[in-house]
């Protein structure tokens, strides 16, 4: 196991996947999924992606899991989303240009999977965050089998393909109610957008700063 497995969520909370330079968002419904996702991919996805635009230009798209998730979900301190298998996939978000994390990691333009993963339990990673419950991004061509479940090592490996030194996160919050897709700004001037993925709704947070 690398070494920096246990430094992955000690240096990110938040990340602001969406380009710095944005100010202000909206989303719509479309396109149907990029011809870059395989097959067995769309296979678990909805026909449609959520896209996150800033004035007329689309700069992310997000076509969240569908098929209903398997396996034991997890419980435990600090756990939101306790219905959700640890390593589940989510879904694919596809960057029309590059963003950044909470490093100023880039995040090149492309087609990512993200997964469900929770942040070591164990005295490095003590106030990181209100949560541990964060989306893991891999190279969708490299993340092939969307309907396993992956241990934490596995995931690691994945998210190391997009070539940054550390893993690729984007935090996940609570929704701020049950619409979806919902985007909207917290107190925090995070923005967080609000997903169908299977019979949850979940948020993740798309542009904004820790400020640790």
């Amino acid at each position: 196991m690398r070494m920096i497995y246990r430094n992955l969520f000690s240096i990110l909370a938040l990340a602001a996947l969406l380009p710095l330079s944005a100010a202000s968002f909206k989303t719509e419904v479309g396109p149907a999924p990029v011809e870059a996702i395989p097959e067995a991919t769309k296979a678990m996805i909805a026909s449609e992606a959520v896209s996150v635009k800033s004035g007329d230009k689309v700069i992310a798209q997000f076509w969240m899991r569908t098929a209903p998730f398997e396996g034991d979900p997890v419980a435990g301190f600090g756990v939101r989303y306790d219905a959700l298998p640890e390593g589940a996939f989510i879904g694919v978000v596809n960057f029309t240009e590059a963003g950044s994390d909470f490093r100023e990691q880039s995040i090149p333009s492309g087609v990512y999977t993200l997964r469900y993963g929770l942040h070591p339990e164990n005295g490095d990673h003590m106030g990181v965050a209100a949560s541990r419950d964060f989306a893991v991004l891999s190279p969708v061509d490299k993340d092939l089998d969307v309907a396993k479940n992956y241990e934490f090592e596995a995931m690691m490996d994945l998210t190391f393909e997009i070539g940054n030194p550390h893993p690729t996160v984007a935090r996940l919050e609570l929704p701020e109610g049950d619409e979806a897709p919902h985007l909207w700004e917290d107190d925090y001037e995070h923005w967080v957008l609000d997903l169908k993925v299977a019979d949850e709704v979940m948020g993740i947070v798309v542009y904004g700063h820790s400020e640790e």
